[in-house]
C-alpha cells in the first residue's frame, strides 16, 4: 500500500516505470546485492528461475528490515549478458512477482559477471 511518505513521478516516455521517487524524512533500509540460489547452493541455469529466486531473496531482506515491495524507492538490477530479450524476460517476470500500484525508480545494468556466476543481482533502498 502506498504511503504519504513516498511519492512516484511516472516516466513521460516509457510506461510502467517511475521517473523519480520522493521519500520524505524517516528511516531508510539499504539492501545489499541479492542473488538467488537453489536450496543446494547452486545458481539456476534458467534465467526466469534465477529472477524468481533473486526477488525472493530481495523480499526476504526487505521483510527482515521491516519493509515490503511497496516501500522500495530505488532498485538497481545487474544482469549478465543483457540484451533486449533478457530485458523483456526480466521485466515480464518482475511484473508477475512485484505487485505494486506504482513502481520504484530503477536502473537495469548489463555486467560482465556477478558473484558465484549468478545471472542477476539486485540491490535496493526502501523507506521504512
Amino acid at each position: 500500500m502506498p504511503t504519504a511518505r513516498i511519492s512516484h513521478t511516472p516516466a513521460p516516455v516509457i510506461p510502467g516505470i517511475s521517473d523519480s521517487v520522493t521519500a520524505r524524512s524517516g528511516a531508510l533500509l539499504f539492501v545489499s546485492g541479492q542473488v538467488g540460489v537453489e536450496e543446494d547452493g547452486s545458481v539456476p541455469k534458467d534465467f526466469v528461475r534465477a529472477i524468481e529466486l533473486t526477488y525472493a531473496e530481495l523480499e526476504r531482506a526487505l521483510k527482515a528490515g521491516g519493509a515490503s515491495y511497496e516501500d522500495l524507492v530505488r532498485v538497481n538490477v545487474y544482469i549478465t549478458g543483457l540484451d533486449q530479450e533478457r530485458l523483456m524476460i526480466w521485466r515480464m517476470t518482475r511484473d508477475n512477482l512485484v505487485k505494486v500500484q506504482e513502481p520504484c525508480a530503477s536502473t537495469v545494468i548489463g555486467v560482465q559477471s556477478l558473484f558465484n556466476s549468478a545471472t542477476i543481482e539486485i540491490d535496493a533502498v526502501a523507506a521504512v
